[in-house]
């Protein structure tokens, strides 16, 4: 089975080249590679163009280079569907240029959709720190234990539906998508994967999983998406209504709505702890415009979801209109962050400077020992001087 590869790239000049390396060996005869570079400021494209020209000839590999010279609107959602309008072959996978692959783990994940009948194969990733260089599990690490027990094809839905959405852990069928007519949602906003990951986990007839980590993600990286601390994660609400507007009309769909409910709570739950003060009024405002509408039988549905009671009580009092105080209660615990950063930097700088104390007085019992060291020589010089 040929796979088409979308690479989507914006402004990652030190990392595409590192990219490119890891997805080589990754690409078989017969395999399509499509490079879209979405309007890159930087030396993105350069650097592109450069990996091209020095791994050329790709043997048996159809390239597609995309330049869009300017930046589109949004997030990924406009370079990933003019990367889908070109796909030719029958599976697809989607790259972040600033990931990288892990070889064995994507060969492993290929071996598994190419015998599977699945419309969507979802693996494992890995997160790599650019500030710690730390490298760590994903934050739905342990849902992979229901994976082996999840047989029909509605317990599959249900464990995709709550796993990380991001479409680079993922195997597409190519004629599903295409099929189905699933795009990533256009416009003015960011995390666009959100609702593109609830479409195609409601629409995929099959879902099958492989815990093997398929790339390295780079989280904390400048100028990345992931790092937005502001008005941008009002897109979440957004996100939430549009999935809201494409659950099925069946059995199932209260299911899904306390789902949502549950994804939408979970996020809210990351957003508070990221969010800058000067965006807590207009991120309550549009938080308590979407809770406020939200059916009550929802919200009882995840009365004991552990997931949800980590941003319950705020989401409950942003849907009674109680804006004020749950603002008040953000400011509040920031400045209590902000304590015990101060704590923290108090306590390297007393350590800092117990360590320098510590090296003065040893710095000064060498003193004295060179001291006492020199006028012993210096005894013992007069005494010689003496005796001759």
């Amino acid at each position: 089975m040929s796979f088409s590869f979308i690479v989507t790239n914006y402004n990652i000049e030190d990392y595409v080249g590192a990219c490119l390396d890891s997805l080589r060996p990754c690409l078989q005869p017969g395999d399509q590679l499509i490079l879209v570079d979405d309007g890159s400021s930087d030396l993105t494209a350069e650097e592109i163009i450069s990996w091209l020209e020095r791994n050329a000839p790709l043997e048996g590999i159809e390239v597609c280079p995309i330049f869009l010279g300017a930046n589109t609107e949004g997030g990924v959602g406009i370079p990933a569907n003019i990367g889908l309008q070109e796909v030719r072959r029958a599976a697809v996978f989607f790259v972040d240029g600033d990931d990288w692959l892990n070889v064995e783990g994507f060969r492993a994940a290929r071996r598994r959709f190419e015998r599977s009948d699945c419309d969507l194969l979802i693996a494992n990733y890995s997160l790599y720190d650019e500030a710690s260089a730390q490298i760590t599990a994903p934050a739905d690490q342990p849902l992979w234990h229901e994976a082996s027990r999840a047989h029909s094809a509605e317990a599959c839905r249900d464990l995709a539906l709550r796993m990380i959405g991001v479409p680079w852990r993922k195997i597409y069928r190519a004629s599903f998508l295409h099929d189905q007519a699933i795009r990533f949602p256009e416009g003015p906003f960011f995390y666009e994967d959100n609702p593109f990951h609830w479409r195609v986990c409601l629409a995929a007839r099959h879902i099958a999983f492989v815990d093997r980590g398929l790339c390295f993600h780079r989280v904390n990286r400048a100028g990345q998406t992931m790092a937005a601390q502001g008005a941008e994660l009002e897109a979440f609400f957004d996100h939430y209504e549009t999935i809201l507007g494409a659950l099925p009309d069946d059995r199932y769909r209260a299911d899904y709505q306390a789902g949502a409910l549950r994804w939408l709570l979970e996020n809210m739950a990351w957003h508070v702890e990221r969010l800058r003060p000067e965006a807590y009024w207009s991120y309550g405002c549009r938080a308590a415009e979407t809770l406020a509408l939200i059916p009550e039988a929802d919200w009882q549905a995840l009365r004991h979801c552990p997931v949800a009671q980590r941003s319950w009580a705020m989401a409950r009092a942003l849907a009674r209109g109680d804006l004020a105080a749950v603002v008040a209660d953000w400011r509040g615990q920031e400045t209590l962050r902000c304590l015990a950063a101060v704590n923290q930097r108090l306590d390297q700088v007393e350590e800092a400077a117990q360590h320098r104390a510590e090296s003065l007085q040893a710095l000064r019992h060498w003193a004295d020992a060179e001291r006492e060291v020199a006028a012993f020589e210096s005894l013992q010089a007069l005494q010689a001087a003496r005796q001759k």
